[in-house]
């Protein structure tokens, strides 16, 4: 679902990151930093396969999206890095408290705005399930950023 607010508590740490005039990034996207710039996740090159492209997004993902960008704008993005979020699961398959997510990767790219349990390319861990398939609450783990704070 695009553009929704899905920063639930929590101080979410925000950063402002600068967007090429062509990127196009709506609220609540996955944020990932790319040669210095803001990118929304289906915008990274495929790598291959769903699980190259999983770790790809998980290498450079910096937080999730609190404003959009507009294509042509070049206004920075406000990007949420901690805290808890409402995320969508890709599956009804069920996630559980203390599981690892990842951002959801077909074949030749990623998405956006869903994740799936995962524990190779992590992005967070659910802290609440939802027993209907639905959203999960996630606590965001950024490894891109966690790397710069060891």
């Amino acid at each position: 679902m695009a553009n929704k607010i899905r920063h639930l508590y929590g101080d979410d740490q925000p950063i402002l990151v600068p967007v090429e005039s062509a990127t196009v990034i709506e609220i609540g996207d996955f944020v990932l930093l790319s040669s210095d710039y803001a990118i929304q996740a289906s915008d990274l090159a495929d790598a291959g396969d769903a699980a190259a492209n999983r770790e790809a997004c998980a290498d450079i993902f910096i937080g999730i999206a609190e404003s959009a960008s507009a294509s042509g704008e070049t206004e920075p993005v406000r990007v949420g890095t901690a805290g808890v979020w409402l995320l969508t699961q890709k599956t009804a398959a069920s996630i559980n408290v203390g599981d690892a997510v990842e951002i959801y990767a077909s074949a030749d790219h990623c998405e956006d705005q869903t994740v799936v349990e995962g524990t190779t390319s992590p992005i967070g861990f659910c802290i609440e399930e939802d027993t209907t398939g639905g959203d999960i609450k996630v606590k965001l783990m950024p490894t891109l950023l966690n790397t710069f704070n060891a």
